[in-house]
């Protein structure tokens, strides 16, 4: 491999460390709000725990929550208003070109695996991307309690733990999920 080749594909992927996740501006009002990387740096995290704990592929997990949100170094990260006004097909597309320019720099090999993780990832079909998908909606409920803890509108946060209620399947995080929601009035009902 071109030594050149990854160092671009790293500069790319470094990118992430300035672009911040839209939702907590544009929903929440957060002026500084985390980072994709930020982002992906403890749903990384998680997955070590959690998969560690569960007895499954850990590395697998690890490695899906990795590359979750790589195409974002291109694209931006869109938040839901984005997303609706697009369509779903026009972002699930624009994601798809991103994260194939971004890992046409690595070697075949490294380029067909790492797709077929974001793709088993983004298909949520698999024990190993259900839970990366729950672990990417609870890191999301971690920060917007934070947020929370931080002096930020809890009205405003509120819709971030509401679409993880809705949709983390496994069980462990929706334990995990109502550990976190104990102290909120409106969480369960």
């Amino acid at each position: 491999m071109r030594l050149e080749k990854l160092h671009q594909f790293l500069k790319i992927v470094g990118r992430m460390k300035v672009i911040k996740r839209a939702g907590w501006v544009s929903h929440a009002g957060i002026d500084r709000p985390e980072s994709v990387a930020d982002h992906s740096f403890r749903c990384a995290v998680l997955a070590m725990c959690i998969g560690d704990l569960m007895n499954i592929n850990t590395e697998k997990l690890i490695r899906m929550l990795l590359l979750h949100d790589v195409q974002e170094a291109i694209t931006g990260d869109y938040d839901l208003f984005a997303k609706k006004e697009m369509g779903i097909n026009e972002v699930e597309s624009r994601e798809r070109v991103a994260i194939k320019d971004v890992l046409s720099l690595l070697p075949d090999e490294l380029k067909a695996r790492y797709l077929s993780l974001w793709e088993e990832f983004k298909d949520g079909i698999t024990t190993e991307a259900i839970l990366a998908n729950d672990l990417d909606k609870i890191e999301a409920v971690m920060q917007a309690l934070e947020y929370e803890e931080a002096g930020y509108d809890p009205r405003k946060l509120k819709a971030f733990w509401l679409e993880a209620r809705r949709r983390i399947k496994t069980p462990i995080i929706q334990d995990l999920l109502k550990l976190l929601l104990r102290n909120e009035p409106e969480a369960w009902v």
